[in-house]
């Protein structure tokens, strides 16, 4: 399962850099920032334009640890919002840090597939909280082809369904 979100990541971020090439962006380069979280996953991107997409948020908890590193790296880039944050699954170290996040930096949409489909505990926690936070933003359900508008670079949905991912037994 990590190895089809990773590759699903990579996927969307190849896209994400040829389209900027192919649509010959400003003078601005396409910034990909692939912030540590310990072993979860949280990947800022900033346009040429200036919008910008976290994929996932890390952990919860930890003294705020994986949102400071994430706020760190919005610095860097020279934003002070996240225009969009995908968060491609339910699980603890990508849907985590949403809280923290949320409560440092303006986020203008949250991304999802839609309703969490697990019924593992920790997972209807996350989800719990998650809807807490989008509750008072903007969200954007996503299907397959379905595309982000962004300035400058085309971002289109490359969702795995999950009856296509076969868990070793």
């Amino acid at each position: 399962m990590r190895f089809v979100i990773r590759s699903l990541v990579l996927q969307t971020l190849a896209y994400a850099v040829f389209s900027a090439v192919v649509l010959g962006a400003e003078s601005k380069s396409l910034q990909i920032f692939f912030v540590d979280v310990e072993g979860g996953q949280a990947t800022l991107i900033v346009s040429p334009s200036g919008q910008s997409m976290l994929i996932d948020t890390g952990w919860p908890g930890f003294d705020g640890r994986d949102a400071g590193r994430i706020i760190s790296a919005a610095k860097a880039a020279g934003i002070d919002r996240i225009d969009y944050v995908l968060v491609t699954h339910f699980h603890r170290d990508h849907v985590g840090g949403v809280t923290q996040l949320a409560s440092q930096i303006k986020i203008g949409t949250f991304i999802d597939h839609g309703p969490n489909m697990e019924d593992a505990p920790d997972a209807r926690e996350d989800y719990a909280a998650y809807e807490k936070v989008v509750a008072h933003s903007k969200r954007l359900t996503v299907k397959p082809g379905d595309q982000i508008p962004m300035k400058n670079i085309n971002v289109q949905m490359s969702i795995l369904p999950r009856t296509l991912v076969r868990l070793a037994p």
